[in-house]
């Protein structure tokens, strides 16, 4: 494990490439520039201008203005510039933010580097999972998994602000995208009280407008929206297992993963009850029992598992999400 913004690679033997697994919420092309500075040598000048993203032999690659993705030729571009000998530092690198917007073709181009490194030039690569990437790529890098914040020190400018400590604790559970914690801080919300509208209004909801929601609903809405649809697998809805998987299965691997992640850190808030009355839900627990009982999460928490590795396997996303579904079945009745 490595903490954020410490020095990951000896300068004497770094990797060619080095894959850095980062929680959800980081700011990624900064805590890339910290992790690619000192690869680049032991003079602070260097340290400084990488930091800054103004380095000679610091390449960014990002996707072009107006794109989603990064294309082959970024990548051919980046090859090129290789081939020549760092300006000021002992070494160049290539800094990859967001590797998984990486296209097929420009994946398979960095793979065709990596299986023949080139001298003086290491890579950087940033992403949530490893299944984000091409298994070619994961097999030729070096792995490293970046410890998030400590979720005491994320939690202190809400509770500055005015929020129970419980009500912070939780927040910082579900609010694990770019500037979610920062716009609670700005604007504070009664938390039972948003949890109890969202809760009425994804009820309501198609199976595709609640898979819509899990996806990129706000923090409180995404988290209800998953404890719904956990609900609603378990009673086996013919309209979640038809039109909302395949609602699912039309997304990206990358999104399925976040998925998977974002139901599995709700079904294990609902194994440890830690959503207490008072700070969060404003009702009872037994209240909220009945919304979704308790009678066996463990199971859906394991079947949530399964469906990762079958999906880092490269199973048909469809038939992963409809066994993942069935499996919810009398665990939340």
């Amino acid at each position: 494990m490595t903490a954020i913004g410490t020095a990951v690679s000896p300068f004497a033997a770094p990797a060619a490439a080095t894959i850095f697994l980062v929680p959800p919420r980081a700011e990624r092309l900064t805590l890339g520039r910290r992790l690619v500075a000192p690869l680049l040598g032991d003079r602070p000048q260097d340290h400084a201008l990488a930091l800054r993203g103004v380095h000679p032999d610091v390449m960014e690659l990002l996707p072009a203005s107006g794109k989603e993705r990064i294309g082959i030729d970024q990548v051919r571009e980046v090859l090129r510039m290789a081939q020549f000998s760092a300006v000021q530092a002992s070494r160049k690198a290539c800094l990859i933010p967001f590797a998984e917007d990486l296209t097929p073709e420009a994946s398979n181009a960095l793979l065709k580097v990596l299986e023949e490194p080139t001298r003086g030039m290491v890579f950087v690569l940033l992403a949530s999972h490893t299944g984000d990437l091409l298994p070619t790529i994961v097999s030729r890098s070096r792995v490293e998994r970046v410890q998030p914040e400590s979720r005491t020190s994320l939690a202190e400018p809400l509770v500055a602000v005015g929020y129970s400590t419980s009500e912070a604790e939780w927040l910082v559970c579900v609010a694990d995208r770019a500037g979610e914690l920062d716009g609670l801080v700005a604007a504070r919300v009664h938390v039972g009280e948003a949890r109890s509208l969202a809760r009425g209004r994804l009820e309501t909801l198609s199976a595709v407008d609640l898979v819509a929601t899990c996806l990129d609903g706000g923090p409180i809405d995404r988290r209800e929206a998953h404890l719904v649809l956990a609900a609603r697998a378990a009673t086996r809805d013919p309209e979640l297992l038809t039109s909302g998987v395949l609602a699912l299965a039309g997304q990206e691997r990358s999104t399925l993963f976040v998925f998977l992640t974002d139901l599995l850190s709700a079904c294990a808030d609902a194994i440890r009850g830690s959503v207490t009355a008072d700070a969060v839900a404003g009702k009872p627990n037994a209240t909220r029992a009945r919304q979704l009982p308790l009678q066996g999460p463990e199971r859906a928490c394991v079947a949530i598992e399964t469906a990762n590795r079958a999906l880092l396997a490269y199973s048909p996303p469809e038939a992963v999400l409809l066994s993942l579904f069935f499996a919810f079945g009398g665990t939340f009745p």
